[in-house]
């Protein structure tokens, strides 16, 4: 039943207890031709998978066509989902999971870095190219080398108030992210570049528009929040995230709270005070003592909350409309990735 928390989960009997050692699992490989990654050609995806003819494979760019996909994988065993494609495709498959319910066992997940920016592979996926991390994908569920691991990560859900269906991610950004994101997307990229550079130079951007107090280049986002039950805070900030990743893009560990829950919340104000001190500590994960709410600085460890905010909202990349209601974002329960 879609909202059971324990949808994207691991129960016992699954791959993820003693059994996992004791077969070959069963590999299907899901491939977004258009991401960034791929678009330049998959010849070396195509001669890898000759040389494993049992493993199944399925290209898929559209909703549908991953549904499809994915449908296929569970009729026939699949164990291991190994997705060749950018952070689009991994929100997608993510949420189709938890949606639809296709696996009586939930299968774990490879990440390739296929995609432009491919921050969640860099976190929880398999370093190196495409076509080495199929491989070694390959290999390890056939002989399990200590060379990769499984590792278990809690997955964000949101929730609209307004009917429209949930979405699973691991990465939620409002405000200035959003704007960041567009422009990354409107043609300031005419080289095609993949990687950190493209976001590199969106924040530098984004950092010289706050310095210069440019409302157009980063227009102030009206967040009311209700976090974990507590009353309504409403504030005026630059932008909001939520995330269960421990690293973005460059290593940026944007989160100092001290709570036990599986979401990572922050918020910084629209006009900020000492903002360039404690950039520092976003790539430390640890508290600077500027990085305060009297300077405009919030960070928390949370179970769930409660979002009124206008405009778009980014999973993953992929940009959303905010719609009529409020947003309800938490916990869908572990995953588990190969690393």
């Amino acid at each position: 039943m879609e909202g059971d928390i324990n949808n994207i989960g691991h129960p016992p009997g699954s791959p993820l207890d003693g059994s996992i050692n004791g077969h070959s699992l069963r590999v299907g490989v899901l491939t977004n031709p258009l991401s960034g990654g791929n678009k330049k050609g998959l010849s070396g995806i195509y001669n890898i998978l000759a040389q494993w003819p049992e493993v199944l494979h399925r290209e898929a760019f559209t909703l549908e066509g991953m549904t499809e996909a994915l449908s296929f994988f569970a009729q026939n065993g699949v164990e291991l989902i190994v997705i060749n494609g950018g952070d689009g495709t991994a929100q997608a498959v993510l949420t189709l999971i938890d949606r639809a319910e296709l696996f009586p066992t939930p299968p774990l997940l490879a990440l390739l870095r296929a995609g432009t920016t491919s921050m969640l592979p860099r976190d929880v996926g398999i370093p190196g190219s495409a076509t080495a991390g199929l491989s070694k994908a390959l290999c390890w569920a056939r002989e399990r080398d200590s060379s990769l691991t499984l590792q278990s990560r809690p997955i964000l859900r949101v929730q609209r108030t307004d009917g429209q269906p949930t979405q699973c991610g691991m990465f939620f950004g409002a405000g200035a992210i959003c704007q960041g994101i567009k422009e990354f997307h409107s043609g300031v990229n005419p080289m095609g570049w993949r990687g950190q550079i493209m976001p590199g130079i969106t924040l530098m951007r984004m950092l010289l528009g706050i310095l210069r107090k440019n409302h157009e280049t980063v227009p102030p986002l009206l967040t009311r929040s209700k976090i974990d039950g507590q009353p309504k805070q409403e504030r005026v900030n630059l932008f909001v995230l939520i995330s269960t990743l421990n690293r973005l893009f460059f290593g940026m560990r944007p989160y100092w709270g001290t709570e036990e829950g599986p979401l990572h919340y922050t918020e910084v104000a629209a006009e900020p005070k000492y903002l360039f001190r404690v950039i520092p500590s976003l790539f430390r994960w640890q508290k600077n003592r500027y990085a305060t709410p009297e300077n405009g600085f919030v960070s928390h460890n949370i179970h769930e909350v409660q979002l009124e905010i206008e405009g778009d909202f980014t999973l993953d990349g992929e940009l959303y409309a905010v719609g009529q209601g409020s947003l309800i974002i938490n916990v869908a329960g572990p995953v588990m990735f190969l690393c």
